[in-house]
């Protein structure tokens, strides 16, 4: 009797060992890295976007496939696929997006822990987005250009409204581009809201200015190109591509107006119903690295989570245009963009 309860014993012991074993691999399949991810990418530059992929790519051995477009086009693009996503993940979006992604139940939480600590500006409280880096807008100018007609980049946004700029700045449009939008709010801001004249004031700058306003993009990255090669003097544009164009000897350079600069946050979200969910937490992992914030500080000028990582854009905390409330932004972003329609009602080309 004795040997067969010793004999029945070791079965189960058996048994259970292997059951835990079997556990063990199963969730070691679960936690492999998936090869790939397809990732919707807000910058709209491809140089930018293929630079990002390959880092991680190195990092993470992991592909990135990636769609890249401006931050309007990728909002809208989210938004009419849910619920069924053709991406997994999507990175460097704008904060409207987020804030919705999060309302509307598109992304999914995750505690990270290379985010634990980092504040509110850094990440949702409730994990459901990482703010990669906050990005700017710039002035920028044809040096060449410029001096061929004595004229100097202009040290002030009121001085855009000089005639003599007319017909010759191009900036986005806030009806494609993300970009183009945080320009609105903050102009909205430095003209209407600080200077005790609420929306009219705010309205009042940007009509005047688009008297002057030769042209509006579709993408916020577009007028640094434009301008870099000598179409338009001048540019109101996104500050991502203006290092790399430098560095690659465009005859550009950038102003921070004395009222200062706006600010928009470039962050990421995971998806619901990714099936490679597992592969998307390292990658937000990973941007959360002092390794990652360096790569993306030294890339477009991105100020970043980490205080120790200086932009190469700005060489420090860039001026900024006092009072900016995102969360004023996003709650009237519909609102405001249907009187853009109105007031100015310009075609992005």
């Amino acid at each position: 009797m004795k040997k067969i309860l010793i004999s029945l014993l070791l079965v189960f012991i058996f048994v259970g060992a292997s059951f835990v074993t079997g556990q063990k691999e199963a969730a070691a399949q679960k936690e492999k890295l998936a090869p790939y991810i397809t990732i919707y990418e807000g910058t709209g530059s491809v140089e930018i976007a293929g630079k990002v992929a390959k880092f991680i790519k190195e990092k993470l051995g992991v592909e990135i496939r990636f769609t890249s477009e401006s931050h309007g086009v990728i909002h809208s693009r989210i938004k009419a696929e849910y619920p069924n996503f053709t991406g997994d993940m999507a990175l460097n979006i704008g904060f409207p997006l987020m804030v919705e992604a999060k309302e509307k139940g598109w992304s999914v939480p995750y505690d990270s822990p290379n985010w634990k600590g980092a504040g509110d500006v850094w990440v949702d409280k409730d994990g459901y987005w990482w703010n990669q880096g906050n990005w700017a807008f710039v002035l920028v100018g044809n040096k060449n250009s410029l001096a061929q007609k004595g004229y100097k980049v202009p040290e002030s946004w009121d001085e855009l409204l000089d005639a003599k700029w007319k017909d010759q700045i191009v900036m986005p449009s806030p009806l494609t581009s993300g970009t183009a939008y945080m320009m609105v709010y903050s102009f909205m801001t430095l003209y209407g809201f600080n200077k005790g004249k609420g929306e009219k004031g705010g309205w009042q700058y940007l009509e005047a200015l688009n008297k002057n306003v030769a042209q509006y993009t579709r993408g916020g990255n577009v007028p640094t190109d434009l301008v870099g090669r000598g179409e338009f003097l001048l540019g109101i544009t996104s500050d991502e591509m203006v290092m790399p164009r430098v560095r690659e000897g465009y005859p550009l350079v950038h102003v921070i107006p004395k009222e200062g600069i706006g600010y928009g946050t470039g962050g990421a979200i995971i998806l619901k119903g990714t099936k490679k969910l597992y592969t998307c937490q390292k990658v937000i992992d990973f941007i959360g690295t002092t390794e990652f914030c360096k790569f993306w500080s030294e890339l477009a000028g991105y100020v970043t989570k980490d205080p120790a990582v200086k932009p190469a854009l700005y060489g420090g905390i860039p001026r900024y245009i006092p009072n900016i409330d995102q969360a004023w932004a996003v709650a009237n972003k519909n609102r405001l963009l249907e009187e853009w329609k109105t007031r100015i009602g310009r075609v992005p080309k």
